[in-house]
């Protein structure tokens, strides 16, 4: 990599250490649903993997890019839906934030048709810095460019925390919402301990709604999502539409910065497993630099069991792209 693309790498994440601790945006709550509200865990009513890959904007190069797996199922057993979700945030060349979760939700039937869930997570998350990929000013010869000789002083900077969240949620017929809070320990991930390296408390509130034709062969799902966290805050509306096989949906999102972006997103379903792709493109906002896509992710699910066997709970249907 050239000397130019290290440094602005370098500069990128120093910059993000100043967003006081906020997660990432991955444009969709879509597939991770239980990992923002641990209420959702086993909502499907059988057991349900989610793979999903993220590139946050490719045109500029900055090897930004996440991973995220996950399972939950509900098992009468428990009375509620238990599951494992994972993430890992590869912020360039110089740092990742890892972290994995166990969550676990109580399904209750409050009435006829009325539904509460409680749910709590547990995880941890690991910050890691690569050494050998940090350019300090010391490291740049004006006449024979990059030395590397300082950057061996600089500590692996690895911080393991521990961290909890809570949510709720409601269902009746087909609607249903929730609220939840995140990072309830807001976990610092420096030793040094600074204001900006503390996770502050995420707070999400989501809703939605399932519509069908007679025949059931296609079906539309809108949903809402408000997230609020620190001075930052993101509204998310969407829609996705399902006939037979076919899956496609529009959202749009804006950020409280100015930052807006539309999301187009394709699918197949093919009963036990789906895969889709969605984009999401900058309408307005943003630094100069950030131009066209802002994000591409690529998803996997797969479903383990027929969902015929499931109906002892109230199942939501909540969106897949």
């Amino acid at each position: 990599m050239s000397l130019r693309n290290r440094t602005t790498i370098l500069m990128l994440v120093f910059y993000t250490l100043t967003l006081s601790g906020q997660d990432t945006w991955y444009g969709t709550m879509s597939g991770m649903h239980f990992m923002y509200n641990p209420a959702y865990t086993g909502s499907s009513g059988l057991p349900v993997m989610n793979i999903s890959c993220y590139t946050f904007l490719p045109g500029n190069n900055f090897a930004l890019r996440s991973g995220f797996a996950s399972f939950d199922t509900y098992l009468p057993g428990l009375h509620g839906g238990a599951g494992l979700w994972f993430c890992d945030d590869i912020l360039g060349e110089i740092m990742n934030d890892f972290r994995a979760g166990a969550s676990y939700a109580y399904h209750l039937q409050a009435g006829r048709d009325l539904f509460f869930n409680a749910g709590l997570t547990a995880s941890v998350v690991r910050r890691g810095i690569k050494t050998g990929a940090v350019i300090l000013p010391g490291d740049i010869d004006p006449f024979n460019g990059f030395q590397g000789t300082h950057s061996e002083y600089i500590t692996d900077g690895a911080v393991t925390a521990f961290d909890i969240g809570t949510g709720i949620t409601f269902a009746k017929g087909p609607w249903y919402g929730g609220v939840s809070v995140m990072h309830l320990t807001q976990p610092w991930l420096s030793e040094s301990r600074q204001n900006n390296d503390r996770i502050r408390r995420l707070y999400t509130v989501s809703a939605g709604t399932s519509f069908s034709n007679r025949k059931g062969e296609f079906n539309l799902n809108p949903s809402v999502t408000l997230l609020a966290q620190s001075d930052n805050l993101i509204i998310y509306l969407g829609t996705e539409a399902l006939y037979r096989s076919l899956m496609g949906g529009v959202a749009f999102w804006h950020a409280a910065s100015g930052f807006t972006a539309a999301e187009p997103s394709l699918g197949w379903d093919t009963g036990s497993a789906k895969i889709i792709l969605s984009y999401s493109y900058v309408l307005a906002g943003g630094d100069t630099a950030i131009k066209g896509t802002a994000i591409v992710k690529a998803g996997l699910t797969i479903c383990f069991n027929n969902v015929e066997k499931s109906r002892a709970i109230h199942i939501i249907k909540l969106p897949d792209l």
